[in-house]
């Protein structure tokens, strides 16, 4: 029995909402008009451990555990279904930062309830529309998929329906990714004051994670730390190794700050200036990294900066360790989300309000990855970056 009540009211007292009323109903405005679109009646979304953050997006709703689903109805309602509830009571598992008012809460199978209540709820709160799509068709596990169908035979595919709305970033959203890539930058000052021969590959990412934890932000992903052989594979996580002066090492850190990410990393010689091979291979980083630059505007796609990028790298003796496939990717609430990868071929238009992390690569076994990535926003004449940290260490 649940002792503490979690209706709206109750919520109301804890409830500090992340955003203005204004930019959530700009938000499920976006939604329903993309829903209109598609000739959708409602939506339902699905939100699980792999990303809970189109709830938070819509509804401030900060789930961390369990399944939850948002269903959205063209008729104006917005149903929050959640089985994310530990020890048996909703208010001790944060849905007090949910601002929907109808909010339906089950124990989950943790707690012996039916492991597919919280989309039988939400196949439920759909009510009487009959063109229903469904937001996480790639990923919500085949039970709840098959839940939701036994109700709502009709269900249809709809991800790029919320994909759409959130690629295109709004002014209080883009601040937080500004204050995100602010962060970034004083973690990586942080990162190359500690990186010295002899120092730990954990000791100099505890650098940049004690300065993001004070700045008021958390990781985005795990800060990585590379050097030694492991810096040709590019990601790699930090160990209990001590750096050797004159190798290379790969480093990659992000901040999440209010729910909103940051990406950026380098490549430097530990403790001396590059030479030979490893000069060669950060200077052709820095100039993939501005050609492709060049090209970063609206009406330009993703395409365009591919094939600057290839110019660079055409004929020279890094031709087959650069990846075209993948030289960034969308970035915002989600560290991947639309428009999706960067790589040759994608014929995505670049628009103001896109964000991107920017990594344009060669990646050498044996030797290191020679990158500069920046996350930056497209603007209505070109890009801003929002990381802008330093490059090198002081040697």
């Amino acid at each position: 029995m649940m002792h503490v009540p979690f209706d709206l009211a109750s919520r109301q007292k804890y409830l500090a909402q992340e955003f203005t009323d204004a930019e959530y109903d700009r938000r499920l405005a976006a939604v329903r008009a993309n829903m209109a679109s598609a000739g959708l009646d409602a939506l339902v979304i699905y939100c699980g451990a792999s990303s809970y953050a189109t709830a938070r997006w819509l509804t401030n709703y900060q789930a961390f555990n369990g399944t939850s689903f948002v269903v959205v109805r063209q008729d104006g309602g917005i149903t929050v279904t959640t089985d994310g509830v530990l020890h048996g009571e909703p208010m001790h598992t944060m849905v007090w930062t949910c601002r929907a008012a109808d909010l339906r809460c089950a124990a989950g199978a943790i707690y012996g309830g039916p492991p597919d209540e919280a989309a039988t709820m939400a196949a439920d709160a759909v009510g009487p529309a009959k063109r229903v799509g469904l937001v996480g068709s790639r990923t919500i596990p085949g039970a709840l998929h098959a839940a939701l169908l036994a109700r709502l035979p009709g269900l249809v595919a709809a991800d790029a329906v919320v994909a759409d709305a959130r690629m295109i970033k709004s002014a209080p959203e883009i601040e937080r990714m500004d204050e995100a890539g602010r962060i970034a930058d004083a973690a990586f000052e942080a990162v190359f004051e500690a990186l010295q021969p002899g120092a730990e590959e954990t000791e100099v990412a505890a650098a940049a994670v004690a300065v993001m934890l004070r700045r008021g932000s958390i990781e985005a992903f795990r800060t990585c730390v590379v050097g030694g052989n492991l810096a040709g594979l590019k990601h790699s996580y930090p160990k209990r190794r001590r750096l050797l002066r004159g190798e290379l090492v790969f480093l990659d850190l992000g901040a999440s700050f209010q729910n909103y990410v940051s990406d950026t990393s380098r490549t430097c010689v530990v403790g001396e200036a590059p030479k030979g091979d490893a000069a060669d291979l950060l200077k052709i980083s820095e100039d993939l990294y501005h050609a492709g630059l060049e090209a970063m505007r609206p009406g330009n796609t993703i395409d365009d900066v591919a094939q600057r990028l290839i110019r660079v790298v055409k004929g020279t003796k890094w031709e087959a360790d650069f990846c075209p496939t993948g030289f960034g990717h969308g970035i915002g609430m989600d560290l991947f989300e639309a428009p999706g990868g960067l790589f040759a071929g994608a014929r995505t238009m670049l628009q103001p309000g896109m964000t991107l992390a920017y990594e344009p690569m060669v990646v050498v076994e044996g030797l290191g990855t020679g990158v500069v990535e920046d996350s930056l926003v497209i603007t209505e004449t070109g890009y801003r970056l929002l990381t802008d940290g330093p490059r090198v260490p002081k040697i």
